[in-house]
């Protein structure tokens, strides 16, 4: 029996109509019966296609997916390397998440599979055990069919913490595009340092005067930035980004959360709103 990760390759390698081929000169191949490796094991159910000259095996995608595969002349065989893993799943739903690569610490080359179909992505994500992409099959744009929610991590440290989130519609693999935090924050944030102590925070005309001189606030305020922690929450069916504030490098004064709906084919701030540390 093939191990997991060989049996999703061959499934992919199905999926897609089209062979792998190499080029042979030696016309004894013709009558010489050519064996198929994956990931060690010898395949016996895949039959060689020869033409003009060439050996067509169906692996196309497992080699356009980054498996390395090779052919020995003089031993007759093909060789397919791949090293696919499992990194996220809801089993109850047929869901699964896979990763093609690994590099510099990150899983790359994402596959979504729903209900046994499956799609690659360019996406990213940390390979920490404790930073595992979070999955959730949930009914986001109350159309009555669930919607497949991937979120991703890009970096996780001390005050440092940032996600990505990608939604898909599981019935054609297409991705809903969602508005960026961080240009929401643009379009609607404005702050103003009044003291090393004071701060004020408007939202959309609505502001908040903060006195962090007796709280536990370590740092003068130097600064006011976004960019360090980017969390995404799914809570009742709605999409939630929490965006922390920083008064001084890495160091929280509170926190923004936006609410998401979905209008127009995509899905767009709500509301927003902030809360203190």
């Amino acid at each position: 029996m093939l191990p997991d990760k060989s049996k999703l390759v061959i499934a992919l390698s199905l999926f897609l109509i089209g062979f792998f081929h190499f080029s042979m000169n030696d016309s004894s191949a013709l009558q010489q019966k050519i064996s198929i490796y994956l990931n060690g094991e010898q395949e016996t159910d895949w039959e060689p296609q020869f033409l003009n000259g060439r050996v067509y095996i169906p692996v196309r995608l497992m080699e356009s997916l980054g498996s390395k595969v090779s052919w020995d002349a003089t031993k007759q065989t093909v060789t397919i390397n791949a090293d696919i893993k499992m990194i996220a799943s809801i089993p109850e739903e047929d869901v699964y998440l896979y990763a093609l690569n690994k590099e510099n610490n990150f899983y790359k080359d994402l596959v979504v599979s729903s209900k046994g179909v499956k799609k690659v992505y360019e996406w990213k994500t940390i390979e920490k055990i404790t930073d595992l992409p979070q999955l959730y099959y949930v009914d986001l744009n109350n159309d009555q069919k669930k919607e497949l929610v991937i979120v991703l991590s890009e970096g996780h440290g001390t005050g440092f913490s940032v996600q990505n989130i990608h939604i898909v519609n599981p019935e054609n693999f297409t991705e809903y595009s969602i508005e960026n935090p961080l240009d929401i924050v643009k379009k609607h944030v404005a702050t103003k340092i009044i003291s090393d102590s004071e701060v004020e925070i408007k939202i959309d005309g609505k502001v908040s005067s903060l006195n962090l001189k007796n709280s536990s606030f370590p740092e003068r305020i130097s600064e006011i930035s976004f960019e360090n922690i980017i969390n995404y929450q799914i809570f009742e069916n709605k999409i939630m980004a929490i965006v922390g504030v920083e008064g001084a490098y890495l160091q929280h004064i509170g926190y923004l959360k936006i609410e998401y709906h979905f209008k127009d084919g995509t899905y767009k701030m709500k509301n927003i709103s902030f809360s203190q540390n």
